[in-house]
């Protein structure tokens, strides 16, 4: 009785969907990830939905004389922040590994309060996932049945290759915004140049590149505005500087600091050095692509003979072959 009933359980708890076939344990665990996934899915939805209500209200009550906006509320904490806050505090994450994660969240243009929190949420949640994703794998296509210990490894290695998923995307945001950095730094300097002709100082020189880089280059603009607000509060403009070419990660940037901070401690002109350095750095830029333009043969040769050599030969042997065929057959 007490097998018929365990059967009939299983059988009801089992799902079968075309060859794939999850048993009682799997089908929970699928079950409990897709509802996850939708209660997570509607809480951004609200999220959304109640920042685009505040953001309309907030503009409405704008166009009122005489409104000024109140202070908003101290916001409770989102479960993913008081997760990674959690996590964070652990002996998992460091000091030092933490500043490496703030490092890398500014370096991909991340700023804000609370996202080195919600970083290590999503590593958590991410090495979480793929645990249970890659042993469903494993009893789909019944991989190392009778190897333990094996599974157990790959059971391992998803959970580190979870882990560090972030940690590569956030190391593709930031090669891509150094880029654009590295592609805009040009153009800031010769604007950097003619506003030091014009007779402007250091800081409105910068905070002027700033605002005129804003609709072409986004991300030189953000890091000059920032530079300059460090600038106007704190007086070591060195410091400010420094922290330009940190955050940017250009190691042609080092340069152009050095230089700045040279004029401000020695009154050199600025103007000539800038405009030098915006010179080498548009020639350091054309190396680069010419070194590209010339890898470009060699990459080529790779589907030449992968996808166009075999159609060639198959064009011009297939006539050949027929022939030699209909000669052999024909001979006596």
């Amino acid at each position: 009785m007490i097998q018929v009933l365990r059967q009939s359980i299983e059988s009801f708890f089992a799902i079968r969907i075309g060859e794939m076939y999850f048993g009682p344990v799997a089908a929970c665990i699928l079950i409990a990830a897709l509802a996850a996934t939708i209660l997570s899915a509607l809480g951004l939805w609200r999220i959304g939905q109640s920042e685009d209500r505040q953001r309309r209200l907030l503009s409405a009550l704008r166009q009122v004389p005489h409104f000024r906006p109140e202070p908003p509320p101290a916001r409770r904490p989102t479960w993913y922040q008081r997760l990674g806050t959690l996590v964070a505090a652990t002996r998992i994450i460091g000091i030092a590994e933490q500043r490496r994660l703030l490092a890398a969240l500014v370096a991909a243009g991340v700023k804000g309060h609370g996202n080195l929190a919600a970083l290590v949420a999503a590593k958590a949640c991410s090495a979480a996932a793929f645990v249970p994703l890659c042993w469903l794998l494993f009893e789909w296509r019944q991989f190392f049945a009778s190897a333990t210990t094996v599974r157990f490894a790959f059971l391992v290695g998803a959970f580190v290759l979870g882990w560090r998923c972030p940690d590569a995307i956030l190391s593709r945001l930031a090669t891509r915004r150094r880029a654009r950095l590295e592609a805009g730094m040009p153009d800031a300097l010769d604007l950097l140049v003619i506003c030091a002709e014009a007779g402007l100082s250091l800081d409105h020189s910068i905070e002027q590149v700033g605002r005129v880089l804003r609709s072409s280059n986004r991300e030189v603009a953000e890091e000059f505005a920032a530079t300059a607000a460090e600038m106007r509060v704190s007086s070591a403009r060195g410091q400010a500087l420094e922290n330009l070419a940190q955050r940017a990660g250009l190691a042609s940037l080092r340069g152009i600091v050095a230089a700045l901070n040279q004029s401000i401690k020695f009154g050199t002109p600025l103007a000539a050095s800038l405009r030098v350095l915006a010179a080498e750095m548009r020639a350091e830029r054309l190396t680069r692509f010419e070194e590209r333009a010339a890898r470009l043969p060699v990459l080529l040769s790779f589907p030449l003979m992968a996808f166009i050599l075999p159609a060639l030969m198959i064009v011009i042997g297939t006539p050949l072959a027929l022939r030699i065929v209909d000669m052999l057959g024909t001979a006596p």
